[in-house]
């Protein structure tokens, strides 16, 4: 269970700085390159709380005690607000390529992007499993939900996205919203459902014939009935009527999570009666963000806008 006491404190702007691509605060000797908004969604900053661990080359950042949202604002809001979960295994986050890089890009479409730096069940020394990343996932839709007026974001806008075990991560969030609760704040009376999902090549099944082993990693290594654990997080056996509308993408060749992970979200999304878009493409293997350059794959991003429009979750007049 998580501490209650420690999810009510205040919570604290911060201004990140970004060195080239690090995703971690600066220090505060150090002169900013371009700087970024930052909050923390569930207190205000501890000085004695461990630091974030930061590889620059491989674009990795773990050790996240502090979740926060990165804030990405668009010249022209238009509205519509996304939580990014970056993915990483449940390790580490990938949280260039899949959060910040999204982010920008998203923007551009006058979109208000949230980059969620989410706790991870693989930090050392702390007790994060399941359901602490969810938590985060979680409070970030309330963090958004409840500071709309603030980014000129439409309260029933707002979705989630996440990419490999993110996707996983925000498949929980669009399917066991109803199901948690964390924290007594204000903050937290906000909905925390997600009013759309977008899963980049998720994680999303428990089952072997498909799985990635990376779920395994929310619980602890000993569990007196593995497999129903497991089942409890398996995204296509959580979908209820109040499940997000999801739209999907994967590539066939993906041999870091295997494609039918999206098949079987799409399929039992609409088993459900729920909108769902599945995008399935040749080539592309895993990890490819924003897409490959020259691939089917890159088209991602303007297929899901125009599925948004189609839900009526960005205006008809949006670029």
């Amino acid at each position: 269970m998580l501490n209650e006491a420690c999810l009510i404190l205040p919570i604290f702007t911060i201004v990140l700085s970004l060195l080239a691509h690090s995703p971690c605060c600066a220090d505060s000797k150090s002169k900013p390159i371009a700087k970024l908004e930052a909050f923390y969604i569930w207190s205000a900053y501890d000085q004695t709380a461990p630091k974030e661990k930061t590889e620059k080359a491989k674009d990795k950042l773990s050790n996240i005690h502090q979740p926060s949202l990165t804030i990405f604002r668009p010249k022209k809001p238009n509205g519509t607000a996304v939580v990014i979960c970056p993915g990483g295994g449940y390790s580490y986050l990938a949280v260039n390529k899949e959060g910040y890089r999204v982010a920008r890009k998203l923007s551009e479409f006058g979109i208000t992007a949230f980059v969620l730096k989410y706790r991870l069940p693989t930090t050392q020394g702390v007790d994060f499993k399941h359901p602490v990343p969810l938590s985060d996932a979680l409070r970030g839709i309330q963090w958004v939900r409840y500071h709309h007026d603030e980014y000129g974001i439409q309260q029933d806008r707002i979705g989630i996205m996440g990419f490999s075990a993110g996707g996983h991560l925000a498949a929980s969030a669009s399917t066991l919203h109803s199901q948690y609760a964390f924290g007594k704040d204000d903050i937290a009376q906000a909905s925390s459902r997600p009013d759309f999902a977008c899963l980049g090549y998720p994680v999303i099944t428990t089952d072997p014939q498909s799985a990635h082993n990376c779920v395994q990693k929310l619980f602890p290594n000993r569990q007196p009935d593995k497999t129903s654990t497991l089942k409890s997080v398996s995204c296509e056996l959580n979908i209820r009527a109040d499940s997000s509308p999801t739209f999907l993408f994967h590539a066939k060749d993906d041999k870091g999570v295997k494609y039918e992970n999206s098949l079987l979200m799409h399929q039992a999304l609409q088993k459900q009666g729920i909108s769902a878009e599945l995008k399935i493409y040749e080539k592309g293997g895993h990890g490819f963000g924003l897409g490959r350059k020259g691939m089917e794959n890159s088209q991602w991003v303007s297929q899901f806008l125009s599925w948004l429009r189609g839900q009526k979750m960005l205006p008809e007049d949006a670029q």
